[in-house]
């Protein structure tokens, strides 16, 4: 049988004060010596009660190891009693031992039997009715106090044990979550630098591009047609001024959509008339006329989306007319851009920084971004993203 005596805490003076208890009733045994016959046993009582009161079983141990220790004690002081009533004191120990050891509900039976054994004992030793039933209402009344007390203590003691477990839990939280933390900012960072790179791909990459196509416009008309060409030059240097005011509020406080007080249906329009002034290729708009009035992130998404289709349809497709258009379902709205350029090679193609920005753009609204042939034989690009819930039920 496994056991402990504590070597510090509550176990150990309680085990003093057992220990002490013991020697009390020795001394006075061996004050009383009545001869090796009589006061021998129960010395040898005691020395056997002292020492499996060093051998308690742990507090959280198997119940069986706590019935077997009990039972012995028990045993032991039921032999004691036989030659003594004094030994009833120590009925007081075994009894914090029993509530301290066993669930409440068990320990108070074994209560019960040390009252009932306590009186069956005082009777022996005096038959006096009266004096016997109070002396056993006492010792139950002990019996119960000190077990109440025992039961206490552990009670005690698995609190504290559950404040270091939560404690220790506390600390490894406390500890994964600054991990989390440091991870959470690293992907902030990542997401800010990707973020960042959109913006300035979608505001500098499309005035660039018009810019380029302008110079190079401007470039051949300079000696044939120089008003034009300087038309051409001013509508550059708009283009440029334009950029810079856009790179500015991007690296400013990168929140900027540049539709702030625009609906989306004007931006777009601005936006094609823009693009159709700078290269001269004709955009067919259609917007639906129940478009509703979408919160900023959803009308930026699609603005961007628009621009880059229309950066990407004057870079790549060599088409000589392209189509927009803006409809919008119960749950969901949806740009659609065609041309009828050159197309693409569904083997080689790799989608270029701009449309992997489109396609974390819809992605973070929950929608989705296709790229097939068109119809028309270009290009068609599909832009899908659902309503908020507000501008559904809208």
């Amino acid at each position: 049988m496994q056991a402990k005596f504590a070597p510090k805490g509550e176990g150990f003076f309680f085990n003093i004060s057992g220990l002490l208890m013991v020697a009390i009733i020795s001394l006075v045994v061996l004050i009383n010596w009545q001869g090796w016959s009589v006061s021998g046993p129960q010395i040898a009582l005691m020395a056997a009660f002292a020492a499996m009161l060093t051998r308690q079983p742990e507090l959280n141990g198997p119940r069986s190891q706590a019935y077997l220790y009990l039972g012995t004690q028990l045993i032991i002081l039921v032999f004691a009693l036989s030659y003594s009533s004094i030994f009833i004191f120590l009925f007081y120990v075994l009894s914090v031992q029993t509530l301290m050891l066993l669930p409440m509900r068990t320990g108070l039976r074994w209560l019960l039997l040390f009252t009932l054994i306590t009186a069956l004992v005082s009777f022996y030793h005096n038959f006096e009715p009266y004096e016997n039933i109070v002396t056993t209402l006492i010792n139950g009344a002990g019996f119960f106090f000190f077990g109440a007390f025992g039961n206490a203590l552990v009670q005690a003691r698995q609190a504290r044990d559950e404040s270091q477990r939560i404690l220790a839990e506390l600390t490894d939280a406390h500890a994964r979550l600054q991990v989390y933390a440091e991870q959470a900012e690293t992907l902030a960072v990542s997401e800010e630098r990707n973020r960042m790179s959109r913006e300035m791909h979608d505001t500098l990459g499309h005035r660039l591009t018009v810019s380029i196509v302008q110079l190079e416009g401007a470039g051949r008309l300079l000696e044939q047609d120089t008003p034009r060409a300087g038309q051409m030059i001013q509508t550059v240097r708009e283009q440029l001024v334009e950029g810079l005011t856009e790179l500015r509020a991007t690296l400013a406080a990168m929140r900027d959509s540049g539709l702030a007080g625009t609906s989306l249906r004007k931006s777009l329009q601005n936006l094609v008339d823009d693009y159709a002034q700078a290269t001269g290729l004709p955009v067919h708009l259609s917007i639906s006329d129940n478009l509703l009035a979408l919160d900023e992130a959803r009308r930026m998404t699609i603005y961007r989306a628009a621009q880059e289709a229309l950066t990407n349809t004057q870079r790549h497709a060599a088409a000589s007319a392209v189509w927009m258009e803006v409809q919008q379902t119960s749950d969901a709205v949806a740009l659609c851009v065609e041309d009828d350029g050159v197309g693409m090679d569904g083997d080689d193609f790799v989608p270029g920084i701009g449309l992997r920005g489109m396609q974390e753009r819809a992605q973070q609204l929950g929608g989705s971004l296709t790229i097939d042939a068109s119809p028309r034989g270009g290009v068609g690009l599909k832009l899908t993203i659902p309503l908020a819930k507000e501008e559904a039920n809208g």
